[in-house]
């Protein structure tokens, strides 16, 4: 099923549209949870279960209501769902048991004057991202991951020399990336056109502009980065295993599974 036929589908509580979104999309939002909250696998499935009943209620509203996406639209959109959803649950002092958060003020005057790559780089290892991660997502050497890396260390030491993804200041870094969404202008570029130019189906004259202004914007270097991060998790991914999907089926108000009838049934009108 592809994912045009699988967001329609989950909207009218079809069961195989349901099957087809939880293998596809469960191992990624689960990555984006433990990364970006200091949970334990079981509770970012007990988060990603909850997230699950928030799209289902009121007779899939959530769903209904997002216009037609291209999957990584979609998968942008998940995110933003998924963290905004926890935020309320992410605690702040868990953040002030480590040293310095990044603020907005802080983290404007750790991009100014860098280089693209380089504030890609700062922004994703903000986000809880190791070198070695951050070279998958970005598709970028391993020079230039640890060179961007070695920047922060002496700004943010609480970074340390990170062997596992983990943002170290959760909730001030999801507050961070909230209100960096919040600060679009007319200026920004369109999802869609971001999708286009990380495809390699936008032209120089398209690509150019949409650099230059990502270079000055907090908002579009987050989505951008919010791009490359669940494209390279689903690029990496392993289906959601049928046994578990069962499970999580339970929360959502299914409409009955039309039952086939055989050809001979069929052949007498039945």
């Amino acid at each position: 099923m592809t994912h045009y036929k699988i967001l329609p589908g989950c909207a009218e509580g079809n069961p195989e549209a349901w099957r087809a979104f939880l293998k596809n999309y469960t191992p990624t939002a689960l990555e984006v949870l433990k990364v970006y909250s200091t949970w334990t696998p079981e509770e970012c499935l007990d988060q990603w279960r909850d997230t699950l009943k928030a799209l289902a209620e009121n007779d899939f509203a959530a769903l209904k209501s997002m216009p037609p996406l291209s999957e990584r639209e979609f998968l942008v959109a998940l995110r933003t769902i998924l963290l905004d959803r926890a935020s309320a649950k992410l605690d702040p002092a868990r953040d002030a048991s480590q040293p310095a958060a990044p603020t907005l003020e802080s983290l404007n005057t750790l991009l100014a004057g860098l280089a693209l790559v380089h504030q890609e780089i700062a922004f994703l290892t903000l986000a809880g991202y190791s070198p070695k991660t951050i070279e998958d997502i970005l598709r970028i050497s391993p020079t230039v991951a640890e060179e961007g890396f070695a920047r922060l260390r002496e700004a943010f030491p609480a970074l340390g020399e990170r062997s596992e993804d983990r943002c170290a200041w959760p909730s001030a870094w999801v507050a961070i990336g909230k209100a960096a969404r919040a600060g679009e202008t007319k200026d920004c570029t369109p999802v869609r056109q971001l999708v286009r130019i990380l495809d390699g189906q936008a032209s120089w004259y398209d690509k150019s502009p949409a650099e230059i202004h990502r270079a000055k914007c907090l908002r579009c270097l987050e989505l951008w980065t919010a791009m490359s991060e669940v494209v390279a998790w689903e690029r990496m991914r392993q289906p959601w295993p049928d046994d578990k999907i069962e499970a999580l089926l339970s929360v959502i108000p299914l409409k009955a599974e039309k039952r086939k009838s055989s050809l001979f049934a069929r052949m007498l009108g039945k």
